[in-house]
């Protein structure tokens, strides 16, 4: 009797048709809607520029809570796939990488460049002393430290005694310095410092250092632009003095704002980070 032979099993190599397909429906149905789109705003111009604001804040949204048990990945969330774009260009990183090594250097040459801004455009013509007089006072000093470098503010300049709200005179100084902070492009720490004289109003000397720094990075953000997630405060009232607290100079050099500019080490050439 004869055997009957098993037929082989036939293999389908066409499988990846199916994919395609689907892509190119999907293709199909970008470029109808594409085309809708360019014949109604052809008509109505308004139409494209809602639907593109629509589409954007579509995807800068957060997707919706989910339970906690839920979820998978980060768990903090970003800014959206827009953040680092400026209309129809691409900002370019304003923060210079350095290697292993760098650093001091890296810290030198942005010191030295933010020192020739604040001496152009906070001093002008004035920024040395003339001879047989005292040219003009210095109000902002910048000064290196061993995280990176510092501008350090004179209180008495930008602020009334026990006051933490800035003068009127001295905020488009403020702005200015925000202006150079912004293209400098680097995190800052924006801290207060008094005297040991006992505040004779409403709040202590703790209170004065940190509503004067938060008067600073509050005035850095909405008015010169700097932007928030770049800056943090702090307040340490006479705890941190420059100078002897015994004769008024010494007091005046101690009621004073320092903006710090860091350079962490440990974040040397690392994308998102503190450091350069």
């Amino acid at each position: 009797m004869a055997v009957k032979k098993k037929c082989p099993e036939f293999e389908n190599h066409e499988r990846w048709l199916v994919s395609y397909a689907d892509m190119v429906t999907m293709l199909f149905a970008l470029f109808v809607v594409l085309y809708a789109l360019k014949e109604s705003g052809a008509k109505a111009p308004e139409v494209n520029k809602v639907v593109a604001a629509s589409v954007a804040d579509a995807l800068n949204m957060p997707l919706p809570d989910i339970p906690v048990d839920r979820k998978v990945g980060p768990t903090s969330q970003g800014f959206g796939i827009f953040e680092n774009f400026k209309g129809d260009q691409i900002r370019e990183p304003l923060i210079q990488k350095y290697k292993a090594g760098e650093r001091p250097k890296i810290i030198d040459l942005e010191m030295n460049k933010v020192k020739l801004m604040v001496e152009d455009r906070l001093y002008g013509p004035n920024k040395y002393p003339e001879k047989g007089g005292k040219g003009q006072e210095r109000i902002v000093s910048v000064e290196k430290t061993p995280q990176g470098f510092k501008l350090q503010l004179a209180a008495r300049h930008f602020f009334e005694s026990g006051e933490y709200q800035m003068k009127r005179p001295a905020l488009k100084e403020m702005e200015r310095l925000g202006q150079i902070l912004i293209e400098l492009g680097r995190p800052i720490v924006v801290e207060g410092h008094t005297d040991n004289v006992p505040a004779g109003g409403q709040f202590s000397n703790w209170e004065i250092s940190a509503l004067r720094a938060a008067s600073v990075a509050k005035y850095l953000v909405k008015t010169a632009g700097f932007p928030a997630t770049k800056l943090a405060i702090a307040g340490y009232a006479d705890l941190k003095p420059v100078a002897q607290n015994t004769s008024d100079a010494g007091r005046s050099m101690n009621r004073r704002i320092e903006i710090h500019i860091n350079y962490d080490p440990d974040t040397a050439g690392q994308e998102g980070q503190p450091g350069p």
